[in-house]
């Protein structure tokens, strides 16, 4: 059946042109005759013969390996693979046969074996000294009274080896010189091959866009690019800075053979100015890297973990500083639950509302030797478990170095898994659900930030239009940091990008707060943002397609919070001021609930407003000798009347919804104004709903 299922595969394979890897058969035998190709032994206590369509070999009991096979040219420059079904006749059940390439006889030859009782190996033969690539294994897959098929497949740099088409290996790629390939058996072992195949791969690149680059990729200026290492460059979300990696300067803080952390500002010029040495605590002894910037650019997350002095502890795991008055905050460790790391490498990257974490790591249930994996924010400030994204995006090669961009969909990384221009390419992926799992086929973003080096580490502000990364080709050093201007179809979704300041409502001063943004359909929080303890400055990025509501919180003082409604906006890059104001807490303190809102002409609550209502409890539930008054304002344009009535209705509702949320209705009292005291009065519709609001007056603390 196998030979008649492959004969079909051979036949059909040059016709079918839609198919996403091509192989062209170099040579297959199925040993219905013997047509000259193959080691031919005739000894009493050992052979190598064909018949009944199988190739039978046998091995001496003096013999430790027996090398027996065919002369066939292999471009190892090219992607291949070399398969063959064996299985075990006679002889001891821990003897191992199998598959031999690239060889010279005995000088020089590379093994892939298996055993009757269901263990493998790789190595490699160089005269009488056998080095082991993967030590003998078990694997239950392997077939102790039947045909196995074994299968060698070389793509990019990647070498991986199957048995029963399931993958149980990969390493880094070895050339060989050697064209014999053929069958091994260690001694006294008898084994019988069904047939023997070679095929050359073509995999077809998948292009991100068939659109030529706008511009050619960008070395970035000796401000930044030096005759040491830069990598691993992290872009701001608002593009005005520049996080970045240099190795073996002199000027570093450990070794210059560790990664220090260094940063430039872009000027008005659009010029990237002179690099910066980021100040101790974020640069100390050890290797030090930055892998997230915030949008408000007041957190930092950073590679490694510190000690309480500020002092290098270890390179697993990722911290967190924070921007003060002075300076920043001495990085405090990420706790991930269940977390362990069994390569030692790893990167990381944070979501812009601080709710997701990406990392490439590997654990017991990765696909290959890197993984990309997801850990999900918890109320505690910890992560979940990381959970493996799964076989679309992940190889059996390596992914990592992702950046997730602004609209918390596209995310790109690197691999050498995926077919691609050279070691590592970037690709870009969109995400299709909330389970993290499905995502669209990789895409690789073309010959011009990919090239036949090394590329990764790539980093896009929310903007989209510029793309950041690291790469060896064409460098002043060893790696160099450079840009390029991405065609819309590489680019990430739209996004808003908030901006402003919170400040005091009375005395118009900037104050350190941490900023809270949700949606207001379902009041689930989306994330979380600081303010600048000096100059009060946030940023916040928000996708389109939700109506958002977002506020600023700070010790003694009352949050206004603010909301914008991006469901039905064209989709295109927007930057929005919105200062955000904290209310002192004190007696006859009034603060407008710009979050409740009412159907029209209506008195009934929308569901939209239960986030603010829920807040406004809460309030009242840490305050408990708190009494409040609540006031109910219409817009000015109608009947007097009609509106005064509404807006008593409408103050009444939200007593109501308060009281059966365990708030006492005697530290609640209500005013109805109707349409007076409008806020707007302008031409522009849209800020009339300012007019239709609910406020709270502090009676009582």
């Amino acid at each position: 059946m196998r030979k008649i299922l492959l004969s079909l595969i051979i036949t059909t394979c040059a016709l079918t042109s839609s198919i996403a890897q091509q192989s062209k058969v170099l040579f297959y035998d199925d040993f219905s005759q013997d047509k000259g190709y193959w080691t031919r032994i005739n000894r009493s206590d050992y052979f190598a013969r064909i018949v009944g369509g199988q190739y039978l070999v046998k091995s001496s009991p003096r013999q430790r390996l027996l090398f027996v096979g065919t002369q066939q040219f292999i471009d190892y420059r090219k992607n291949f693979t070399i398969e063959l079904a064996i299985k075990h006749i006679t002889g001891p059940y821990n003897r191992g046969f199998g598959l031999v390439w690239g060889s010279r006889g005995m000088g020089y030859s590379f093994l892939f074996m298996i055993t009757a009782n269901q263990y493998f190996t790789i190595g490699a033969q160089a005269g009488n000294k056998y080095y082991s690539i993967k030590h003998w294994t078990k694997e239950k897959s392997i077939k102790t009274r039947d045909f196995n098929i074994l299968k060698i497949e070389k793509n990019g740099i990647v070498l991986k080896f199957y048995i029963n088409d399931k993958p149980v290996y990969s390493t880094q790629f070895i050339p060989f010189f050697g064209q014999f390939h053929g069958i091994v058996v260690q001694r006294n072992t008898e084994i019988a091959v069904d047939y023997f195949m070679v095929t050359e791969i073509t995999n077809p690149i998948n292009l991100a866009t068939q659109t030529p680059f706008i511009a050619k990729r960008e070395r970035l200026s000796s401000n930044i690019n030096t005759r040491y290492s830069e990598i691993a460059p992290v872009i701001s979300p608002d593009g005005e800075r520049l996080y970045f990696g240099r190795i073996y300067d002199p000027r570093n803080y450990g070794s210059s053979h560790e990664c220090d952390i260094w940063y430039s500002d872009l000027q008005t010029d659009g010029i990237w100015g002179p690099a910066v040495h980021a100040p101790k605590p974020l640069n100390n002894k050890g290797v030090n890297a930055v892998i997230t910037v915030t949008p408000d650019g007041n957190a930092l997350l950073l590679e490694g973990l510190y000690n309480p002095d500020g002092s290098f502890k270890s390179e697993q795991g990722i911290s967190i500083s924070y921007r003060t008055a002075n300076g920043w905050t001495v990085p405090t460790p990420i706790k991930i639950k269940n977390f362990y790391n069994k390569n030692i490498y790893e990167t990381y990257y944070m979501s812009n509302d601080y709710k997701i974490l990406l990392m490439s790591i590997e654990r017991d249930d990765s696909y290959g030797d890197l993984d990309l994996y997801v850990s999900f924010r918890r109320p505690d400030g910890s992560y979940s478990e990381p959970k493996n994204l799964g076989p679309i995006l992940n190889t059996f090669a390596s992914e990592s170095t992702p950046f997730l961009a602004s609209d918390g969909k596209t995310l790109y990384f690197s691999s050498n898994g995926h077919p691609g221009y050279g070691s590592h390419d970037v690709f870009v992926t969109r995400r299709l659900d909330d389970t993290w799992t499905r995502w669209t086929r990789p895409q690789n973003l073309g010959p011009i930030i990919n090239t036949p080096d090394w590329d990764t580490y790539l980093s896009i502000p929310a903007k989209g239009d510029y793309a950041y990364l690291s790469s060896t080709y064409n460098s002043y050093g060893n790696e160099d940091i450079f840009r390029i201007r991405l065609n819309k179809e590489i680019q990430p979704e739209p996004v808003v990008l908030i901006y402003g300041h919170v400040l005091d409502n009375e005395t118009q001063k900037p104050i350190a707060a941490e900023i809270k943004y949700y949606d207001l359909k379902t009041g689930k929080e989306i994330g979380l943002a600081r303010s600048n303890p000096t100059t009060g400055e946030y940023k916040i990025t928000l996708p389109y397609g939700k109506i958002y509501g977002f506020r600023a919180e700070a010790k003694n003082y009352i949050a206004q919070s603010d909301n914008l409604d991006l469901r039905n906006k064209k989709k295109q890059y927007s930057e929005y001021k919105v200062d955000l104001y904290l209310f002192p807490m004190k007696i006859n303190q009034t603060i407008r609930l710009n979050n409740v809102f009412f159907k029209i002409a209506s008195p009934e609550l929308m569901p939209e407003s239960y986030p603010e209502l829920n807040r406004i409890i809460k309030l009242l539930k840490d305050h408990p000798t708190m009494v409040v008054e609540l006031h109910g304002y219409t817009d000015y344009r109608g009947n007097k009347d009609s509106l005064l009535v509404l807006s008593k209705k409408r103050v009444l509702t939200v007593k109501k919804y308060l009281v059966s949320h365990g708030i006492s209705q005697d530290r609640i009292r209500t005013r109805a104004f109707g349409g007076a005291n409008p806020v707007y009065k302008g031409p522009i519709e849209e800020k009339h709903k300012l007019n239709r609001r609910v406020e709270f007056k502090i009676l009582k603390l």
